[in-house]
């Protein structure tokens, strides 16, 4: 059985801020590209603000496959029928 993880909560002070709401500030950086499919998708995203703070996102796995929440999985799938 895997060693579960202990995890601090990300406080609003940690995270990344985006003061006047339209990203002024924030860099994203993209991590290694690679996976099972040959899309070459990033497998990491890290986001960083004016004052230094950053968050890492990570694709959602189930096993060794990378998946998407149901309902955003159906937004996805309308997005070409939404109105403009």
């Amino acid at each position: 059985m895997a060693e579960a993880q202990t995890f601090q909560e990300l406080t609003y002070t940690m995270r990344p801020q985006a003061p006047h709401g339209d990203g002024t500030g924030l860099r994203f950086e993209t991590g290694e590209h690679s996976g099972d499919d040959p899309d070459n998708m990033s497998q990491t995203i890290t986001l960083t603000d004016a004052q230094g703070r950053w968050a890492v996102s990570v694709p959602l796995r189930v096993g060794a496959r990378i998946v998407v929440p149901v309902s955003s999985l159906q937004l996805i799938m309308l997005w070409p029928s939404l109105p403009s």
